[in-house]
């Protein structure tokens, strides 16, 4: 059940006292997607889903969501819930022209019909509404099958091995220096290996984009998205590999 966070039906204010500027970059986002797809520009639209969907996970998890805040500020964790609630809404639209299925089993979870892709996040399910039955989107990723699965779809270059990369010595932020990698012991998680398949897929979009010529604006501004991209995908290795 959504509790009640007090917010009306209708769009979400773009900035406020407890959720800061979330729902105003949201927004944002939105509108960049809408102009890709319209533009037919497939690849940039799913990039900007990507986007959307990192900024809802960091926006889940600065809110520090659990039961001493449920406690002093239940009005804040009630339009937590509801801004996430409804931002998974607006994604199982935006996701629809790629994934239908995976559309389509958001909207059985959220108990909600399908809906048109919105221009600005706004409170359609609303408190008291009930939410279906929860189950996994996509199938875990079994470690005997990531090489079988990278073999077959990554194409000739394997997903980078993070757990044998050197560790740099010298520090970040300096010219000519990288920052160093987080090595592991043991096996890596489903979930690393996954995040290490998507960093070589969204690699190649990079450097395809970057080979391509002329450079327009339109093609310079995708460039931009596509790093924005790679970059918070390459961020979410390293918190999967950080030591709890």
């Amino acid at each position: 059940m959504i509790p009640d966070g007090e917010d009306a039906p209708g769009p979400f204010p773009p900035i406020d006292v407890l959720n800061g500027e979330f729902v105003s970059n949201t927004n944002s986002l939105l509108k960049d997607y809408i102009d890709a797809m319209e533009a037919v520009k497939l690849r940039l639209g799913l990039q900007m889903v990507m986007l959307i969907s990192n900024r809802a996970n960091t926006y889940l998890q600065a809110s520090g969501l659990n039961k001493a805040l449920i406690a002093s500020n239940p009005k804040r964790c009630a339009q937590v819930i509801s801004r996430a609630v409804n931002l998974i809404y607006t994604l199982s639209a935006l996701i629809y022209p790629f994934m239908p299925a995976t559309s389509e089993s958001i909207l059985n979870q959220l108990n909600a019909p399908a809906r048109v892709v919105p221009e600005v996040l706004s409170n359609d399910i609303l408190a008291g509404h009930a939410i279906g039955t929860p189950q996994h989107l996509f199938k875990k990723i079994e470690e005997n099958m990531a090489d079988v699965w990278r073999s077959r779809f990554g194409g000739n270059e394997a997903a980078p091995n993070v757990d044998t990369a050197p560790v740099s010595k010298k520090k970040p932020g300096k010219k000519g220096t990288t920052a160093p990698s987080t090595a592991i012991d043991g096996p890596k998680s489903p979930e690393v290996l996954a995040l290490e398949n998507k960093v070589a897929e969204q690699g190649k979009i990079v450097r395809e984009l970057k080979g391509r010529s002329p450079k327009t604006p339109e093609l310079e501004e995708e460039i931009k998205v596509a790093v924005k991209v790679l970059k918070a995908l390459k961020a979410d290795i390293e918190k999967a590999l950080s030591p709890s």
